[in-house]
């Protein structure tokens, strides 16, 4: 799991709200939880104060499926990016703009 410094958030913030843009963002727990189990996400993003739970529930199914981990720091700010109330989660589901996130990262 990585956490961007704020030059990264920046970009990557940019990349997600393409990506919704584009309709290629699932957001919210449950949505998120959904395209996992479905083999739909390429990478997860997990606000910090999200619950435990939701946290560990998703980090395992992630991480079961083969799919990286980002971490952003909270979920109003997460929410805001994709154009939603705060949001715990957000997967990615185009591998293009998982990609370019990930370059980012230098994952």
């Amino acid at each position: 799991m990585n956490e961007p410094n704020d030059a990264q958030r920046k970009k990557i913030a940019g990349y997600l709200g393409i990506a919704q843009r584009a309709g290629r963002i699932a957001a919210g727990d449950n949505i998120v939880k959904d395209a996992l189990g479905k083999n739909k996400a390429e990478l997860l993003v997990v606000a910090d104060d999200a619950s435990s739970k939701v946290k560990d529930e998703l980090n395992r199914l992630a991480e079961d499926k083969g799919v990286d981990i980002l971490n952003w720091p909270d979920k109003i700010n997460l929410g805001l990016i994709v154009g939603k109330s705060r949001r715990g989660a957000v997967a990615v589901l185009d591998k293009g703009f998982a990609e370019a996130i990930k370059k980012v990262m230098e994952f």
